[in-house]
This record gives C-alpha cells, structure tokens and sequence, in this order.
C-alpha cells in the first residue's frame, strides 16, 4: 500500500499552554502556536499537532480526557493514497480534507488519515564509535555541543492498548488492508507491526493487555543514548515527570526513556533499534520475554 511512516499525530489536549512548553522543552520545532493550538515537527518534517479538546475539526475520541485523536501515515505516492482510499472505502466512510488527504477511522475507533508523505532528508553522520583495535575515530576527539538537548529526528513509532477480544480484527485490519508486516506476536501482549515501507521493528504496536482502547505512547528517535540522556536530562531538570526509566527494551532492542506527557499517554525517546525488511520471519511468542533487557532503577 505504498505507506512509509507515521506522518502526524493530531491530539486534542485540554491544556494548551502546558503542552506547547512541554513539545518546546522536548526539542521539537515550533511551527506555530497560539491560543487554540500549536504545530511542532520532527527534523524529518514529520508533525504534532495539538488543538483544544473541544475543537470541533477533531476526529471522535477513543478516550475520555487529552489523548491523540488521530495517526495521519505517510504515503509514498498519490498513486498509493488513491488505492488505499478505494480499499477502505469498501466498508467505512472516507472523507477527502481540502489538502487531498484522507481519514476515517480503524477497527477500534481510532482516527486514522493517510496523506502523501512530505520528507525532509537530514545529513547526519551515524555514531562513530572506538572499540578495543576498532579505532575510526584516531587522534580525533569527540564534539561536544554547547546546547546540552535533543533534536528528535523523527516520530518511530505509535503504541495503543485494547481489550484482547478485538486482537484478530484489529490487527488484520492493518496486515490485511494496509500491507503492514508483523514482526513479533505475542499471545499475552500484542503485536508489534512495521509498515511497508518500513524497516525499523516496529512503527505500529497494538497491545490487547488493556481493558478499553487507550492510546500508550508516541516514540521520538534520537541519535545514540548519549541524545537520550542529554533530553532526558533537560525535560527532568524543567520538572517534567519520568514515566519509564532509561533502559534497553528486549522486543526491538531500542533504548529509550519515558515521560508523561500533558498531551495524553506517555511519550519515549529512543535509539539503536532492531532493522529488518521483509525477509524477516516473524516471530511467535506465547509469553513476552523481559521487557527491558536491562534498565536504570537509579533514577526516580
């Protein structure tokens, strides 16, 4: 289905001026702001949105309180957003925005678009590491920045919780009729799905351990777990609220930390991610293995 990434997130927040510090302190750039809303984006030009919770343009809720109201996906192509338009519209409706982009909702409520992804390429050199007779890095030392934060570079990806019930229709939803591939099943957790386009381990993860539909948390790529802790670092020390220590997941091998975020769910920054394309088998679980293949219990 020609779909590449997640391309914005829309949420309708009940706290305008808290969330617009929070998104400025995490690193994002400012796109506008105001009264009623703001617009922020990723280094990749991917985009949050925020509005007022009673905004009536906002997709329904899933959720009672501030939450995302809908996962707008990049598509490679006018091509694709046509075919995917003519797909769903075979059981839903889909309505056409003034901009050609495309929205509905899923199997579970969730606001979903679809639009023709607008990327900005970013240069940016791959960590360069010493390692015992590994020296690339010889008589050359390590560039310090004189702005101790981060940059996200992109949004990885979207997690939402659901009652377990719904699992088959809500993931064949996304295997069957968008062309999403599932990476790891597991029984008694979810399933962790990378869109086609896509090579990281998952862009896409629903997790059927929750009682009622609820969005998790959005993850921000950064460049290594020095970018991780440089953010964290800055957010912890304007009095925002760790959620999840900084550790390394099992399930993706992405290292992250976590925060709460007054835009609803949680928020994570992370790096170093599992890549697979489509040769990739997927992989069944009956049990999760460990979350956290290790993790920092010294930071509260």
């Amino acid at each position: 289905m020609g779909i590449n990434r997640v391309e914005s997130l829309v949420y309708g927040v009940d706290d305008i001026e808290k969330c617009t510090r929070f998104l400025d302190d995490w690193g994002l750039e400012k796109r506008d702001s105001g009264k009623t809303g703001a617009t922020f984006a990723t280094l990749e030009n991917q985009t949050f949105i925020v509005k007022d919770i009673n905004d009536a343009s906002l997709p329904q809720p899933c959720e009672d309180g501030p939450t995302v109201r809908e996962v707008v996906w990049g598509v490679d192509s006018q091509a694709s957003l046509e075919v995917i338009g003519a797909e769903l519209a075979k059981d839903r409706d889909v309505t056409e925005a003034v901009d050609g982009s495309l929205h509905c909702y899923d199997e579970l409520g969730i606001g979903i678009g679809f639009q023709v992804e607008d990327v900005v390429e970013i240069a940016e050199e791959a960590p360069v590491l010493n390692f015992n007779r590994y020296v690339p890095r010889l008589n050359e030392t390590i560039e310090k920045t004189q702005e101790i934060r981060t940059r996200p570079y992109r949004i990885g990806h979207v997690v939402y919780n659901f009652p377990k019930e719904f699992r088959e229709k809500a993931v064949n939803f996304y295997t069957e009729r968008l062309g999403f591939r599932i990476t790891d099943a597991v029984t008694n957790m979810g399933d962790f799905m990378q869109c086609e386009g896509s090579t990281y381990h998952h862009n896409w993860f629903l997790s059927h351990r929750g009682n009622r539909v609820m969005f998790n948390h959005v993850a921000f790529e950064v460049k290594d777990l020095e970018q991780i802790i440089l953010g964290g670092k800055y957010m912890r020390e304007r009095d925002w609220d760790t959620s999840r220590n900084p550790g390394r997941h099992n399930l993706g091998s992405n290292l992250h930390w976590y925060f709460k975020c007054p835009c609803g769910g949680e928020i994570e920054y992370f790096s170093d991610m599992d890549r697979m394309d489509e040769n990739w088998q997927t992989r069944y679980w009956d049990e999760p293995p460990v979350i956290n293949f290790w993790k920092a219990d010294v930071i509260s």
